[in-house]
């Protein structure tokens, strides 16, 4: 849900000198933003103290390395606490560059969540340029760059902020794959394939993807079957699936890397699925709307409120406008399939998780992670 700006702009003016030097600009000013964020970042990073879960996280990667470094034969990892039932790459990476690198092992992990939070800031703004131009690009990668929420996760959760970063990557996958359907390039494939095997392989929410990717390609997908024929329409999926099983091999090969238990039994992705679906910490309170509150027991209106707060208002305004422009999008001839499936994808991706977290009503815990 990073890159919401992008989807109220359009790119439909004429292809004009101007315009091609307020691109030049914004691209300029994108790459400058970046530059600047990693100066501070390097220059910061040692400013962030501990997480809740640093130390947990910590010793999941020591065990998880063990692990391999055993040859499987020593499986603590598969049953330490709850955390077997999340990935370890961040964790395992982070253990790994403090054996290389001269800072203490706390200090690599924020150096390593900055490098991984400018990668999701490098990725939202390609995937922002590429759905609604380079002004477009510019504005997300400002507006994200700006929001506390992930700026400064991205030092400090070892979960939530790689997850994010690993969605932003699948998404751009699947942007590519609709505009070059049904000839997806090798190039696509592999973003595909490393989106899905990273964000599945830090939270099993990663599937969620499947659903931005069925409900989003309808409309292409029904225009496929209009256009060229029932049976020309399944071929051509029929390809594209094809084309697509080395990227999947490629993303169950990841996950099985970074969240290994996740390939030891078949269903072990489901169970992990319907234990997070349950799971909460007995006794485990937050304050909200003036009482403290059980966390499984919050109201559908906690996540709202707390977007409501937490967020600027101009990404809440472009969210609201983005939501109201791809739903108005679907019903006008003159909006290309391709382009009703990429803002399909890209809103299902921004909200459906708010409106399950609403309707299911999981254990919420303190503020949006």
């Amino acid at each position: 849900g990073l890159p919401i700006a992008m989807s109220s702009i359009t790119t439909s003016a004429l292809d004009t000198p101007a315009r091609r030097s307020v691109e030049r600009t914004c691209d300029d000013l994108a790459i400058l933003l970046l530059a600047v964020v990693t100066i501070v970042a390097g220059l910061t990073f040692r400013d962030y103290g501990l997480g809740w879960d640093d130390y947990t996280h910590a010793e999941y990667a020591e065990l998880l390395l063990r692990m391999y470094g055993s040859g499987f034969k020593d499986t603590g990892a598969l049953s330490f606490a709850n955390l077997y039932m999340y990935g370890g790459g961040f964790d395992m990476a982070a253990a790994l560059l403090h054996k290389v690198i001269p800072l203490e092992l706390f200090e690599t992990r924020r150096l390593l969540g900055a490098v991984v939070g400018l990668i999701g800031l490098a990725v939202t703004w390609r995937l922002a340029r590429r759905v609604g131009g380079p002004l477009a690009g510019f504005a997300t990668l400002l507006l994200l760059t700006v929001c506390p929420t992930f700026y400064g996760h991205m030092f400090m959760n070892p979960k939530d902020a790689p997850f994010a970063v690993s969605m932003v990557i699948l998404i751009l996958g699947l942007v590519r794959l609709a505009e070059e359907y049904p000839a997806p390039s090798a190039r696509t494939i592999l973003i595909v394939g490393l989106g899905a095997g990273l964000s599945i392989g830090c939270r099993i929410l990663g599937g969620l993807a499947l659903v931005y990717a069925v409900v989003g390609f309808t409309p292409l997908l029904i225009d496929e079957v209009r256009t060229q024929g029932s049976r020309e329409a399944v071929r051509r999926f029929g390809h594209v699936l094809y084309v697509l099983l080395p990227g999947l091999v490629l993303g169950y090969l990841i996950m099985g890397l970074v969240w290994p238990w996740s390939i030891m039994e078949a269903d072990h992705p489901f169970k992990a699925l319907t234990y997070f679906s349950h799971f909460f910490e007995k006794p485990w309170k937050e304050m909200f709307d003036g009482a403290l509150v059980s966390v499984p027991d919050m109201p559908w209106s906690y996540l709202p409120t707390l977007f409501a707060l937490q967020l600027p208002e101009v990404m809440l305004a472009l969210l609201i406008a983005g939501i109201v422009g791809t739903f108005m999008s679907l019903s006008r001839k003159d909006v290309p399939a391709r382009r009703k499936t990429i803002l399909l994808m890209l809103t299902l991706a921004a909200t459906l998780p708010l409106v399950i977290a609403m309707v299911k009503r999981p254990a919420l815990y303190n503020g949006i992670r």
